[in-house]
């Protein structure tokens, strides 16, 4: 791996980019991985972590794709929950997952947990006022996602025998023209094997969203804010928030204005994009300060020469 070395060498690549191509060197992809070693090391210094990682596994299941489905044999076989009793009464465990009965569950224990967040802000607003802050809270994100686990195991008790549960829903993303090649992630952004998804084909409900330049999906233009279609479209698009240092996924972000609907801007999906609450207030802040330097340089008069 002469590149990867000297890249390595130079500081341009981190421990972990090093650790995400080393695993991709196989013995049954070792030419390929020569061939398209300078590519995958400059895709480090191109793109975010998440994002080289990304490209290199997607590298992988198109170099060796009969490795991918084997790993992901290998991950469903892996599964793994531990839940034992300790001397002193607590309970400890650990959980492991393949990629899609991970992200059911993460996605459900997340949801749990914003609720319980919703109620922590309440009860300490209602205690303290809008002088409340985060240390406020009486429980801390840890104790929130125990609670909701808590929660979950609760609620699978009270549903009745028999009864019809829900069933996952997956995003299949296509690319435009299928031109750069076979893509297949879950929302959230993990590559997976076409292999993984074949449990779930009999009861899950498929969407397809399809990547094209004129391709848009709008509701009202004139809506205050992104709701359904239109939302939906602009959450699949940006995958996650739309900060350059930020990877809050999609689904659990704001979907805003680019120019705020306060000054005229459409809500159509080019005027849309996937923020999480801190970083839309940031964008919104930046806009501000751009409007008022563009008015400050209109109304200064002319430097004479």
């Amino acid at each position: 791996m002469p590149a990867t070395e000297q890249a390595a060498l130079a500081g341009t690549l981190t421990p972990a980019h090093v650790d995400v191509l080393a695993a991709a060197r196989t013995e049954a992809t070792a030419a390929a991985f020569a061939r398209d070693e300078a590519l995958l090391v400059g895709h480090a210094s191109s793109l975010s972590y998440k994002g080289f990682a990304k490209a290199v596994a997607y590298w992988r299941l198109r170099a060796d794709p009969d490795s991918a489905d084997g790993q992901a044999g290998k991950d469903w076989e892996g599964r793994a929950v531990s839940l034992v009793s300790s001397v002193h009464g607590c309970w400890l465990g650990k959980m492991t997952f393949d990629a899609i009965n991970g992200a059911i569950v993460a996605e459900e224990l997340h949801r749990r947990e914003a609720e319980l967040l919703a109620a922590d802000w309440a009860e300490a607003r209602a205690r303290l006022g809008e002088a409340a802050r985060a240390t406020d809270l009486c429980r801390t994100s840890a104790q929130r996602r125990a609670d909701a686990l808590v929660e979950m195991a609760r609620r699978s008790g009270a549903c009745a025998d028999g009864a019809r549960l829900p069933v996952p829903l997956f995003s299949v993303l296509v690319g435009y023209e299928t031109l750069r090649g076979a893509i297949c992630e879950i929302e959230g952004g993990g590559v997976v094997s076409p292999t993984a998804l074949f449990p779930w084909l009999s009861e899950a409900e498929l969407e397809r969203a399809v990547f094209a330049p004129d391709g848009r999906v709008e509701c009202s233009e004139r809506g205050r804010f992104f709701t359904g279609a239109t939302r939906r479209a602009i959450e699949l698009r940006d995958q996650e928030c739309t900060h350059d240092c930020c990877d809050i996924p999609a689904n659990r972000c704001e979907a805003d204005h680019v120019v705020p609907y306060s000054a005229g801007g459409p809500t159509i999906q080019a005027n849309g994009r996937m923020g999480c609450r801190c970083h839309n207030k940031w964008y919104y802040r930046q806009w501000l300060q751009r409007q008022a330097l563009i008015r400050r340089s209109e109304a200064s008069p002319p430097r004479r020469t």
